[in-house]
């Protein structure tokens, strides 16, 4: 039997992201926040290995993980004085004509408080991820409901998000801490498997998501923004001829190139989609 082979070369595809007005997290990517990205890759091969190879990597990825885990049991009702004061404000600026807009606002003015809230914590960087991934999910619950709403509505549900991570922090860092380094070393597991077939996407440095849901991933990208895309994938197949050759290049996104960008990332994804078909046809085979 004529055996094939695939290669997927080291990968370094970089995904500009525009500039954009705090948005929730992105439901392909693991609900990662990532309007402040400056940039993400899809990293293969022994780029992608090294890239796995630091805990650290893998702060923002639990962090959100864990924050839908410890919501089970981090209950606590947002504090009357902290809606009260905030719900005052509201109805002074939308009198003023300020247009607040709850998903905008609400992760801002909750975040801001983490650097407080961590500091003389044994591992800073990871208690303000947590906290952060906190202000996050509680904003993404209370701000989605109302997109259509008047301003008023946009802003009461802001503060009612900021408030109610701001009465759970206490118990979100606390849980999460206790499941914080199994949940790396389980990611990081992930992202190396995933490095020899599908990849990893990074964003400044740090892991998103790995494997088969990469290509959603890509794809959610691009529809919240993504400006550019520089690609390279190469796949080689042997004499059975599934796929001869597949590439994608690189381009920039603006009115008429928006065609080729589309078809550059669906090669990767079918580049992809195919490893994973590839892999699992292998393991199913009779010897």
């Amino acid at each position: 039997m004529k055996r094939s082979s695939l290669l997927l070369a080291t990968t370094s595809t970089a995904l500009a992201l525009w500039t954009t007005p705090a948005s929730a997290g992105i439901d392909a990517c693991g609900n990662i926040r990532l309007e402040d990205v400056g940039s993400c890759e899809i990293r293969g091969s022994v780029e992608c290995t090294g890239g796995c190879s630091e805990l650290g990597v893998y702060e923002k990825a639990c962090a959100t993980k864990l924050h839908t885990v410890c919501r089970e049991d981090c209950t606590l009702l947002a504090e009357p004085t902290c809606t009260d004061e905030c719900t005052t404000m509201c109805e002074g600026d939308c009198n003023a004509g300020i247009n607040v807009i709850c998903i905008h606002n609400c992760f801002g003015e909750c975040s801001g408080s983490c650097e407080a809230h961590c500091t003389g914590s044994a591992n800073k960087s990871q208690c303000i991820a947590s906290c952060e991934a906190n202000c996050d999910g509680e904003c993404d619950i209370k701000c989605e409901p109302v997109v259509e709403a008047s301003c008023y509505q946009h802003c009461v549900e802001c503060c009612g998000g900021s408030c109610s991570a701001q009465a759970n922090m206490d118990c979100q860092t606390s849980c999460q801490e206790e499941q914080f380094e199994q949940c790396e070393y389980e990611l990081k597991a992930d992202c190396e498997v995933a490095c020899s077939g599908d990849g990893a996407l990074f964003c400044d440095g740090e892991y998103v998501i790995s494997g088969s849901e990469l290509p959603a991933c890509v794809a959610e990208l691009i529809a919240e923004g993504v400006s550019g895309l520089e690609a390279e994938v190469d796949v080689e197949v042997g004499p059975d001829g599934a796929i001869a050759e597949a590439s994608a290049g690189g381009c920039n996104v603006s009115g008429t190139q928006a065609g080729a960008f589309s078809t550059s990332v669906g090669l990767l994804a079918a580049a992809f989609a195919w490893l994973s078909r590839r892999k699992r046809s292998r393991e199913t085979r009779p010897a």
